[in-house]
């Protein structure tokens, strides 16, 4: 017996819109936390400062990344679950004309 595969497209909808919905608190969260430290920065001096600055960079860079890759992985899962359709409707149809072809 082949091994064979399936899925819920309903079920890859809400995983792709979940995953949506977490990015975006995350980012409100990482922002709402932002907001809270950058006051702070102006009361730092010397050497204070600078660490908080690159501190500060790369904190950026890291939620820039982390945005991206949950972006990434939400249209993933959206085209991963489209592809799977347009295909099973594809294989669907092709029976339909080979079952009206048979008679």
């Amino acid at each position: 017996m082949a091994d064979s595969y399936g899925t819920q497209l309903d079920t890859m909808q809400q995983a792709s819109q979940h995953v949506a919905d977490v990015n975006q608190q995350v980012q409100a969260q990482l922002a709402s936390l932002m907001s809270k430290l950058e006051p702070l920065a102006s009361t730092w001096k010397g050497s204070a400062a600078t660490s908080f600055t690159a501190l500060h960079q790369r904190w950026n860079e890291n939620a820039t990344k982390l945005n991206s890759a949950l972006h990434d992985i939400s249209d993933a899962i959206a085209t991963s679950r489209t592809t799977y359709d347009t295909s099973d409707t594809t294989q669907s149809s092709s029976f339909s004309n080979i079952t009206s072809v048979l008679g």
